[in-house]
């Protein structure tokens, strides 16, 4: 059976726990805290998925000690991702490492170490994007790659919604500003808590031909406090090797959340949506008539489904491809740190390659 350690007992470590069971799979929820896990077992798990799973080890770091794994999942807050996937890459190093996103905080010398460190390993590094593995993506791809769209002129992804949200899942916390969610340099903040749209538009800007990017134009509202400060909307205009220039921004403060990507053509254009019980792909006529759409009922839990079958599918295949590689989440964080580095100078900024510097 396949054995899986999660840890991080917080909302993503639920979520990922669950998908992770929902194959059979052996699962360890590990934390540091035994409140943490006590609120799993009590409260997040039975509230979101109708009941405990007995089956599932609550476990402190010391209880599974050099213990191995075939997959280990980091849900952790960011600024302690790579510290916890390398010590797991230097003692029992799993055949799957998967680190949940962003893959770090703004650091770059921490990814550049990171990145040795996981290239001397066995283990296979992923960053956690599940939106890559979800049926609307895939659809969204399908119909974009008609011939008789024509020319790709635009596109833009856009995550907008406001700390509501992200409270809602974190109902145990007072504030944002009880966790790294309202500390930029942490990890927090627009640009990377909801950098979703930002590995979207990569995703599909590489499927559509668009190549790297290269350069960011970003303008970023940030807000200061007590005790640090973060980014409330990121807006970012990327030019990518095809010489096309797209749009995303990412906000904490819309509400209703709005979670939309669009690929605008001669001839149309194709638009993924987000929803709370529904996903969605639709194709419009180049005057904004809808010709066709495709709705894709779902729960929260649905959302991880795509990418916990994806790791299956890489245990029984290793040489395949993914899109969940490293690379893609190291390509993430070199546009969040141009588009803060753009922020900064008031210019347009460079992508720097944090792999040709390591």
């Amino acid at each position: 059976m396949t054995t899986v350690k999660v840890i991080g007992a917080g909302s993503i470590g639920n979520h990922l726990a669950h998908g992770c069971r929902q194959k059979g799979w052996d699962v360890t929820i590990v934390d540091l805290s035994p409140e943490a896990l006590e609120r799993t077992k009590n409260t997040i798990y039975p509230d979101r998925y109708g009941a405990w799973d007995p089956e599932i080890t609550l476990a402190s770091p010391n209880d599974v000690e050099r213990r191995p794994f075939d997959i280990v999942i980091v849900g952790t807050p960011p600024a302690t991702h790579l510290s916890i996937a390398t010590t797991e890459l230097e003692t029992t190093p799993p055949r799957l490492l998967l680190i949940e996103k962003p893959l770090s905080h703004p650091d770059s010398e921490a990814i550049k170490q990171f990145i040795q460190k996981a290239e001397q390993s066995p283990t296979r590094v992923l960053v956690a994007y599940n939106q890559r593995h979800k049926p609307n993506t895939h659809k969204f791809l399908e119909v974009a790659a008609s011939p008789s769209l024509g020319k790709l002129t635009g596109l833009s992804s856009h995550m907008l919604e406001s700390w509501d949200g992200i409270l809602k899942a974190h109902f145990w916390m007072g504030s944002e500003k009880d966790s790294y969610l309202a500390f930029s340099e942490q990890g927090g903040g627009a640009l990377l808590e909801h950098s979703h749209a930002l590995n979207l538009f990569l995703y599909f800007a590489a499927e559509l031909g668009l190549g790297a990017a290269t350069q960011v134009d970003a303008s970023v509202d940030w807000v200061n406090h007590e005790t640090g400060r973060y980014d409330r909307d990121t807006s970012m205009m990327i030019t990518m090797e095809s010489g096309l220039v797209g749009e995303v921004r990412q906000d904490l403060h819309t509400w209703p959340a709005q979670k939309k990507a669009v690929a605008t053509f001669e001839n149309g254009s194709v638009t993924w949506l987000m929803g709370d019980s529904s996903d969605r792909v639709s194709l419009s006529s180049s005057d904004g008539t809808e010709i066709e759409r495709r709705d894709f009922p779902k729960t929260r839990p649905d959302d991880f489904l795509g990418e916990i079958s994806h790791l299956e599918d890489l245990l029984a295949h290793p040489s395949n491809a993914s899109s969940l590689d490293l690379e893609h989440g190291i390509a993430v964080m070199e546009v969040a740190l141009a588009a803060i580095a753009s922020s900064a100078s008031g210019l347009p900024a460079d992508v720097e390659s944090l792999r040709d510097r390591a």
